[in-house]
């Protein structure tokens, strides 16, 4: 498995989950020491850093997990971030960032994954509730989840021999998500999320880690089914909504 996205959060979980399970993951993302340090604390594994908005990071990060582990079986790419910013207020560069990460790098990512992976292999991509949810003030987010959901779509009909997943995500934490939204304005989103009955519910990372393994280990396992789509959320209290703590969509 190779995991873009795996400095912390869901990424690094997930890769924890499949070196405890026994297989052989390489993990990337632009901090190399964060790689390294989550390689030792593994105690297996790889690490490759790279941004992979880049086109030629991306098939350099690929072609050494191929080379380390043999050929890829399976892409998860994680890399995703969210300011919060009112509509009205669009900044274009900056929404130009977030497209960047949140679709460009899981487009090239793939991509260049794709020439280390036989037929039965897979590209799967995190995705988010949000796209569904309509959250104020997390525009630029939410639109990039449903450029990728769109790619997706896509790439499934320009690579029909291949498998390629959407892993739609709920809330969970702990993750560095938060770190860089605007936290002037999350009192404000956090409010009116409640108010339009956001269901809320909190998922634990590690938990997160060890399902999205396991539901990828059960896809791997049986190549001639086709499995789309992978959902995982929060089963949230009764009237449960959005607090300070679920920022980890």
């Amino acid at each position: 498995m190779l995991v873009v996205g795996a400095s912390s959060g869901i990424g690094a979980a997930l890769a924890k989950a499949v070196v405890a399970a026994g297989g052989d993951v390489t993990v990337s993302a632009r901090r190399a020491e964060a790689l390294d340090a989550l390689v030792d604390e593994m105690g297996g594994g790889h690490a490759a850093a790279g941004d992979a908005a880049v086109r030629e990071d991306a098939e350099r990060v690929a072609a050494t997990a191929a080379e380390k582990m043999g050929g890829i079986d399976l892409l998860v790419y994680v890399a995703g971030y969210g300011p919060l910013q009112r509509i009205a207020e669009c900044d274009p560069d900056l929404w130009s960032d977030v497209y960047r990460v949140n679709v460009c790098g899981a487009n090239l990512a793939a991509g260049a994954a794709l020439t280390h992976m036989d037929r039965d292999g897979i590209c799967a991509f995190v995705s988010s509730r949000t796209v569904e949810d309509a959250h104020p003030m997390f525009g630029a987010y939410s639109s990039t989840k449903a450029a990728l959901d769109q790619c997706i779509r896509v790439w499934r009909h320009e690579y029909p021999d291949q498998r390629f997943i959407r892993v739609v995500m709920g809330n969970c934490g702990p993750t560095d998500f938060a770190n860089h939204m605007n936290l002037d304005l999350i009192g404000e989103a956090l409010t009116r999320w409640g108010e339009l009955a956001i269901p809320g519910g909190m998922m634990d990372v590690d938990d997160v880690g060890v399902s999205l393994a396991q539901s990828l280990a059960v896809a791997l396992d049986h190549p001639e089914i086709d499995s789309s789509e992978i959902k995982l959320d929060a089963r949230p209290e009764d009237g449960a909504v959005l607090g300070p703590a679920s920022t980890g969509v």
